[in-house]
Formats: structure tokens, C-alpha cells, sequence
């Protein structure tokens, strides 16, 4: 069949020029809305991000601070120990150095006597 037979022309199968208007008109609004909703999104996502980024910096410092504080008490607690064992080594030091000096306080007694009782012997 050719379009005449059908009654229709090529003029009466375009729609009308408002139409194709109001069509461009309604796919620029669905456009700008799909932006207006990708940008409203984008900054949700922005927002979550930086949220999500302020979470980890707060977790990361208290876990860092609790890190701190653990090899803190280590270190305190190995300098307590080192003190400890450096003040028994003292003690111990001392006290040998006490009873050499008893024991050899007797042999400079005797000593002295002996260098006393020559020298008024040499006098005499």
C-alpha cells in the first residue's frame, strides 16, 4: 500500500512542532533532576567519606595513645628493674667492701703498733 491509499502523508505522521517542544522540555527537566539527584549523592558519598575518614583518624590516635601508654609502662618497668638490679649490685659491692675493710682494719692495727713500738725502740 502507498501512503496515499492509507491516507496518511509524510506531513500527518511528524507530530507538531509544540510537541516535539514540550517533549525537549520534559527530557531537559528528567536531565537536570538526574544531575540535581547525581550531585545530592555525590555529596552523601562525601559526606560518608569524610565521616569514614574521621572515624579512622579518632580509632588510629586512641589506638596509637593506648600503644604509647603499653611500651610506656614496659619501658618504666625495665628501667624499674635495671634500678633494682644496679642498687643490689651496690649493695652487694658495699658490703664486700665493708668486710674487706673489718678485715684488713685488724692488719693496719697491727701495723701501726709495729711501726709505733720500732720507733720509740729507735728512740730508746
Amino acid at each position: 500500500m502507498s501512503d496515499s491509499a492509507v491516507g496518511t502523508t509524510e506531513e500527518q505522521q511528524r507530530p507538531p512542532v509544540a510537541d516535539i517542544l514540550d517533549k525537549l522540555k520534559e527530557a531537559e527537566r528528567r536531565v537536570r533532576e538526574i544531575i540535581k539527584d547525581a550531585e545530592a549523592q555525590k555529596e552523601r558519598i562525601l559526606a560518608e567519606g569524610k565521616r569514614e575518614v574521621l572515624e579512622i583518624k579518632e580509632k588510629s590516635a586512641s589506638e596509637i595513645a593506648e600503644m604509647i601508654e603499653r611500651m610506656s609502662r614496659t619501658v618504666n618497668s625495665a628501667i624499674e628493674s635495671e634500678r633494682k638490679r644496679i642498687f643490689e649490685q651496690s649493695e652487694t659491692a658495699l658490703k664486700s667492701i665493708r668486710a674487706t675493710a673489718r678485715s684488713k682494719m685488724d692488719q693496719a692495727k697491727e701495723y701501726i703498733l709495729k711501726e709505733f713500738m720500732r720507733a720509740i725502740d729507735d728512740q730508746a
